[in-house]
Formats: structure tokens, C-alpha cells, sequence
């Protein structure tokens, strides 16, 4: 599937699955915190194309074009190789993640370098991607949090990783979106 039908595919399913246009605040508009590794923060596109548009970009023009949506801000915080532990143990979350302000909507997407990277993968990623939530819920206590599957084709177990982010996202009690 080409990657704009993908991101078409994702946008048309959040705005099924969550009414956007109850929770504009009164003239900010929507504010959408992207989270994850280099699939999120997109850095071949960025290499080929430094000027974009990008994930964020396509995110909020897409958006846009729903005319019964608020304006919406994209804030993109994906990071090349980065894990979740890394993420919460280097100071990035503090430093980064808890100065931004009025979050309605949280995309988390993590699992390929932490599959690759992370020591004891199976049992620490469940509690790191647990921790992550925590901490975000403790910062957003009003936002929703979404994780969301692997891009697919990424690793050779892209299904048992995206089985571990849905056990996750149950367990927490969190929607699951599948972006494949």
C-alpha cells in the first residue's frame, strides 16, 4: 500500500474511533504528539526531502481537509534509533517530552530497535512500553493514548511484536491501532 493511502488509512481510522471534534479546547484546536523511532520522525524522507512535507505535514493536512475537525498541531518526537528505554532513561522524556503542553492525542510507535537492541526484548519491553504510559498519563492525564503497530516489513518478526504491542495496549486498557 502506498505509504499516503497508509496515512490516509490511519487518519480515517482515528477519526472513527475518536471524536476529534469533541475535544477542541476553546480556540487551540487539537494537538497530536507523535512518539516512536525513525519510522515516526521519518529520517530518509528527511534526507531525500529536508523541506517536506513530512509525517507531521501529511498528518495535519490531512486532518485539514476534514472541514468539521479543529486545526490541528502535529508535533513529531521520533528519534533514529531510539528505544523506549533509551527514551526514558536518558533524560529525553524529561527534558523533551514533559515541557509540551495541552496534548489531546498520543501515537506511540517503538518495537523495531528495541527488538533489535534491547536486552531481554520479550520480558522488558512490555514494562518499558508500560512505563512509557504511566509516564504519559501522569503528564496528559486527559489525552488518548494510542499505540500503534510496526511499520510493516521492518524485522522478521514484525507480527510477534505487533502481538506484544496489542497485549500491551489491552492490558493498559488503550486502543490498538494497526497502521499495516
Amino acid at each position: 500500500m502506498p505509504i499516503t493511502n497508509m496515512l490516509r488509512s490511519l487518519l480515517f481510522a482515528l477519526i472513527a474511533l475518536f471524536p476529534f471534534s469533541n475535544i477542541a479546547r476553546a480556540g487551540d484546536g487539537l494537538k497530536i504528539l507523535l512518539l516512536g523511532d525513525s519510522t515516526c520522525i521519518g529520517s530518509i524522507c528527511r534526507k531525500i526531502d529536508p523541506r517536506g512535507p513530512h509525517l507531521e505535514d501529511v498528518i495535519r493536512l490531512l486532518l485539514a481537509a476534514e472541514h468539521d475537525l479543529p486545526p490541528t498541531e502535529v508535533v513529531n518526537q521520533g528519534r533514529d534509533g531510539e528505544l523506549i528505554h533509551r527514551l526514558l532513561d536518558s533524560g529525553r522524556f524529561d527534558r523533551e517530552i514533559a515541557t509540551i503542553k495541552n496534548v489531546d492525542y498520543i501515537l506511540i510507535r517503538y518495537g523495531i530497535n528495541d527488538a533489535a537492541k534491547r536486552d531481554d526484548f520479550k520480558h522488558r519491553f512490555p514494562e518499558d512500553y508500560a512505563e512509557l504510559i504511566g509516564r504519559l498519563r501522569t503528564l496528559f492525564p486527559t489525552a488518548t493514548i494510542v499505540p500503534t503497530s510496526i511499520m510493516p516489513g521492518m524485522t522478521r518478526d514484525d507480527d510477534g511484536i505487533n502481538a506484544m504491542i496489542r497485549k500491551v495496549a489491552d492490558a493498559e486498557g488503550l486502543p490498538y491501532l494497526d497502521i499495516a
